[in-house]
């Protein structure tokens, strides 16, 4: 796909579908982390420009400043001499490429046209509020002041060239700071038994974060957990916390009533609490133990959970069969570890055999065919979920 842009009349650009992580876009200045346009002809300098860099319209009518048009220019051509212009709603450089309106000497950076801007990591559209601000950004956690862009149903605060980041990136930071521990975590893959994440309580799975000097453990996915997101068991949104605020530094989940000890999302104003694995729980739930989909439901009702028999709320309902479950054995993990023994188990959700005799292995006691249940397949080993996780699944043992 070839394209002429005005930047380079010479030749036309070129798409690349490649992924390219070395090179720095033309017009925004900041770096290509995804496909983009560049010249195959020019060796010493190639216009590499990202995708959406090399798409813009040539003219722009934006909300903030609605009587005139806005031309696209290049900075460095229009008055090579000067400095090159300062947006007027970031107050940041242009960069080579900007939106200029000849009559007023208005300039827009063009990374801030977009009116509502959609990050790959939010469910919701970020709006940027129209003045520089202090406040601190959600995602990097900096305190700055600058033009905000706003989640208004989530009170999501972020920085504009944080919410431009990509949901995937190639390079991987090794060493971090994260807010929920005192010392740097680093970045492993080492497979590990017996240690849990302190985010998720959770068993630990790379690839993961560890501390060197301390028994702490994060999932990759636990770091990059939003700080403030929405859930559809409440209206107001939630904030992450490292730990419970009270005494014990344990508290209750709202959704599965298990105590926990891992990472909170709270709600400062009710006291409502999730823990992770009920935070990332959808309102369409879609899970392998059931063939139709489930529909949150907070309304009480005579139905019991099918996979466990508790007759709890909130709980997911099939609109199709007589089918329910809890969060509870919604969040179950898919797949454990227990003690010692050198192989995993598995979730299953359908006896093993028609022999009609059910045990676990662990208490010896009988189980009941149509609850859900853990096996090692290697062993021929079938446990009840509480023996193998424990009394309580969600709480790490701190040494």
């Amino acid at each position: 796909m070839e394209l002429q842009h005005f930047c380079h009349p010479k030749h036309p650009l070129i798409f690349n579908e490649e992924k390219i992580y070395d090179k720095y876009c033309y017009g925004c200045q900041e770096p290509i982390l995804d496909s983009s346009y560049s010249c195959i002809k020019c060796e010493d300098y190639k216009f590499y420009h990202h995708k959406s860099c090399a798409e813009l319209p040539l003219m722009f009518h934006h909300p903030l400043h609605p009587i005139h048009p806005l031309i696209l220019i290049n900075e460095s051509t229009r008055h090579p001499e000067k400095e090159i212009s300062r947006c007027d709603l970031c107050k940041d450089y242009c960069g080579e490429y900007s939106y200029h309106c000849y009559r007023c000497n208005f300039n827009l950076h063009i990374r801030c046209i977009v009116v509502q801007l959609k990050a790959n990591f939010h469910d919701h559209p970020l709006t940027p509020i129209g003045k520089s601000i202090i406040f601190t950004c959600d995602i990097c956690g900096k305190e700055d002041k600058n033009v905000a862009n706003l989640c208004a149903p989530c009170s999501l605060w972020i920085h504009r060239k944080c919410g431009r980041f990509p949901h995937k990136v190639k390079v991987v930071p090794t060493e971090i700071e994260h807010f929920s521990h005192e010392h740097d975590l680093k970045l492993t893959n080492e497979v590990l038994n017996n240690k849990k994440c302190n985010g998720c309580v959770r068993d630990i799975l790379p690839p993961f974060y560890n501390c060197a000097k301390c028994n702490f453990f994060l999932h990759k996915s636990c770091v990059e957990l939003p700080k403030k997101k929405r859930h559809p068991l409440h209206r107001h949104p939630l904030t992450l916390l490292p730990m419970a605020s009270n005494k014990r530094k344990f508290f209750w989940c709202y959704a599965c009533k298990r105590f926990c000890n891992g990472f909170t999302y709270l709600c400062e104003t009710c006291d409502f609490k999730l823990d992770v694995p009920c935070s990332l729980v959808p309102e369409i739930l879609t899970h392998p133990g059931h063939e139709h989909r489930l529909f949150l439901s907070s309304i009480p009702s005579d139905q019991n959970c099918n996979c466990c028999d508790s007759k709890v709320f909130p709980i997911f309902r099939c609109t199709i069969c007589e089918f329910a479950l809890d969060f509870k054995c919604a969040t179950l993990p898919h797949s454990t570890r227990y003690k010692q023994h050198e192989h995993p188990f598995t979730l299953c959700y359908t006896t093993e055999d028609d022999s009609g005799e059910y045990y676990c292995d662990i208490c010896e006691e009988e189980r009941d065919p149509k609850h859900w249940f853990y096996y090692c397949v290697d062993c021929s080993y079938p446990t009840h979920p509480k023996c193998i996780l424990g009394i309580y699944p969600n709480v790490k043992l701190h040494k």
